[in-house]
């Protein structure tokens, strides 16, 4: 019989799929990244074709990202806490860490396309994008509060009143122009 404790030497439990989703997916910045893009498609709209509404967004959420890979590389290279990390771990881990900022525009920058492609109409691909950030923010909502061991109704609640962020900004928009 050895002096350590029997379940340090059991195998770690495989995350469940809505865990791994959880883990990947409802980050800060795919949160924070939604709420931009939708704002942006607000902001950049005035009148634009969907083409060049996605160029907008698209070119402005890559400042974005840009600006917060760097921030993050500043901020963690160096030595902390008796440990050195170097300027390209740092980038590494910005890069990683930063992901989500650049998934969230991808599915609304699908739905530009597509109206921009001539396969819907500009407006519905217009209205499609900023409903799109409305799912979005409910589903990491939901999983958010499943996460945290939540009951179904609980969930439903949390991915509502996540979701209503994405209403907000649409109403901004109704409201300012």
């Amino acid at each position: 019989m050895t002096d350590h404790d029997a379940t340090t030497d059991a195998p770690a439990a495989r995350p469940s799929l809505r865990q791994r989703l959880r883990h990947e997916l409802v980050t800060p910045e795919s949160i924070y990244g939604t709420i931009i893009v939708s704002a942006l498609i607000v902001v950049v709209d005035d009148g634009e074709s969907d083409f060049r509404l996605m160029i907008g967004v698209g070119s402005t959420v890559l400042v974005f990202w840009l600006a917060h890979v760097f921030a993050f590389t500043v901020a963690h290279h160096g030595r902390r806490g008796g440990t050195e990390l170097g300027v390209a771990a740092a980038l590494g881990r910005a890069l990683t860490h930063s992901t989500g900022l650049l998934l969230a525009a991808v599915v609304p920058m699908i739905v530009l396309g597509l109206g921009a492609l001539g396969v819907v109409d500009e407006d519905s691909a217009y209205l499609g994008a900023l409903w799109v950030g409305v799912i979005v923010l409910f589903l990491l909502g939901v999983l958010a509060f499943a996460e945290r061991g939540a009951r179904w109704y609980s969930c439903l609640t949390g991915g509502v009143a996540t979701a209503l962020l994405g209403v907000a900004v649409i109403l901004l928009k109704a409201v300012f122009h």
